[in-house]
């Protein structure tokens, strides 16, 4: 070992340590002595490793700090484009992706419930109204889904009138006119008699009463702000006429939603200076006024059901006596 560094001395003599060539007592240095014994005791228990129960418990702790992460839209949407790209039937393929999209819309809907105009997920909600509205096939259950878009039309009508937001809830409130006309519509041209549609009658002549009598009171509390006059003077026409006369059950309450709408289309605002409000005060005219335009129709679709099922008691009632 004579003209080695002290690195290199120190490598040869843990090796002759190692194999047996040379006792470590026989190391006069104390320091590379030392160093020797370390360097044998870190390489014997590298050798040993870890016993069983170590293993266990460093596998514990890794696992428990572990958080699975939730699969995004990205990866659900991998996924699903994976299976439709295996080999199917059409038929197949065209179920799965229509679960996928009543699947996203659904999710959105429930995300966005209580979003507003010009939120980004309000289109998503829309949609998810759309959705469920095409698949209510019986006349019971589109009422009862049109109903449901009523109150959240009327809902966004009350928090956009009281953020000051008039246009907006005008379009609202208007929407909601129209939905309750139209759900109305739907229960009319079912027979009376039948116990559903009477508990279905029944539910909507209630929440249409408790709905204008809740707008009443948030449009006397917005009336004393004059920042959000105008709104209130909005939610004063959904609230204050009485129920049509002379009809009765459904057929009132869509001439009653038909005339809100009416004179909802009848509300004028300043006109805005900016190009760009100018034309959204166009889309938002154009849109209550199309809402009047359906609410009437609906409105007429059931006091005529309703003509139609007079005259067919009558003839009834004219048979049975001539039978007699």
């Amino acid at each position: 070992m004579v003209g080695a560094s002290r690195p290199e001395k120190l490598d040869l003599l843990i090796e002759s340590v190692a194999r047996g060539e040379r006792e470590l007592a026989s190391i006069r240095d104390a320091k590379l002595r030392d160093a020797v014994r370390v360097a044998l005791r870190v390489h014997m228990s590298a050798q040993s490793g870890l016993d069983a129960l170590a293993r266990e418990r460093m596998r514990d702790r890794v696992l428990s700090s572990l958080r699975p992460r939730r699969p995004t839209f990205a990866d659900r949407a991998a996924v699903a484009f994976e299976m439709l790209a295996t080999p199917a039937p059409y038929a197949v393929r065209v179920i799965a992706i229509g679960a996928l999209c009543i699947a996203t819309l659904a999710g959105a809907t429930v995300a966005g419930a209580d979003t507003l105009p010009d939120d980004p997920l309000y289109s998503f909600k829309l949609a998810g109204e759309d959705l469920r509205l095409t698949f209510a096939l019986s006349a019971n259950d589109r009422a009862s889904v049109q109903l449901s878009i009523a109150e959240h039309r009327l809902a966004e009508a009350e928090a956009l009138a009281t953020s000051g937001r008039d246009e907006d809830a005008l379009v609202a409130s208007s929407t909601y006119s129209q939905q309750i006309a139209e759900a109305a519509a739907e229960l009319a041209e079912l027979g009376e008699l039948q116990p559903e549609v009477v508990a279905l009658a029944a539910q909507l002549d209630d929440r249409f009463n408790e709905q204008r009598s809740r707008v009443q009171l948030l449009a006397t509390k917005l009336s004393a702000d004059p920042a959000t006059v105008r709104a209130s003077q909005i939610l004063q026409v959904v609230a204050a006429p009485t129920l049509a006369p002379g009809l009765f059950g459904v057929q009132r309450i869509a001439e009653t939603a038909a005339g809100v709408a009416e004179d909802l289309a009848t509300q004028t605002f300043p006109t805005p200076q900016r190009a760009s409000a100018q034309t959204r005060a166009v889309r938002a005219a154009e849109v209550v006024r199309r809402n009047a335009e359906q609410a009437r129709a609906a409105a007429d679709r059931a006091k005529a059901k309703n003509a139609k099922n007079k005259n067919a008691d009558n003839k009834a009632t004219e048979e049975r006596g001539d039978r007699d």
